[in-house]
């Protein structure tokens, strides 16, 4: 799958997630322990806005609800990636620099994995597009190395997933999520 079509997908499902949930549903934990359901929605915003600002361009300025504010941080973030050097230009990350192919993979898993997490705290189906998941997955598989798993970083130890789970509970298990 293209890393561009991939992202943008990703973007969707999160956005399709979004969609289901509700105010009530802002101070519900989350698979990502450090998170509400709110302050996983806020990350999302905030990340695909800090894609923007790492490109040294000013964010777009989120309008009035969630839906459209992720719809509008979510196209800000893709205009850097579709850019001509979008995909070959360096990013000065708090991780290292990356060159922008391997950073788009970094947002369409954020972007994938949350949606996962938010089906997840709001008792949506968390089937989501296995297309993107099995992208998903191989990126992390190339990744993700022992140093960035365990506690205080980015990612648990790979946790157990029964037999014929979907593509999207693979991942959510390589991430450190407990599917089960």
């Amino acid at each position: 799958m293209d890393d561009l079509a991939a992202h943008q997908r990703a973007q969707e499902v999160f956005g399709e997630v979004l969609a289901n949930v509700t105010s009530e549903q802002f101070d519900l934990p989350t698979p990502c322990e450090e998170w509400t359901v709110k302050g996983l929605i806020d990350h999302m915003l905030t990340g695909n806005q800090r894609v923007q600002s790492r490109a040294g361009r000013e964010p777009v300025a989120l309008p009035d609800g969630l839906l459209a504010a992720h719809a509008a941080a979510a196209a800000g973030a893709h205009a850097v990636f579709a850019a001509p050097d979008g995909l070959t230009r360096l990013f000065d990350l708090p991780i290292g620099t990356l060159p922008g192919k391997a950073f788009i993979g970094v947002r369409t898993g954020d972007a994938f994995m949350h949606a996962w997490d938010l089906a997840r705290a709001t008792g949506q189906p968390s089937d989501l597009d296995p297309e993107v998941a099995e992208h998903v997955l191989a990126f992390s598989r190339r990744g993700i190395t022992p140093e960035l798993r365990g506690p205080g970083r980015p990612f648990g130890e790979e946790q157990p997933c029964p037999p014929g789970a979907s593509a999207a509970d693979r991942l959510a298990a390589y991430l450190g999520r407990s599917v089960t």
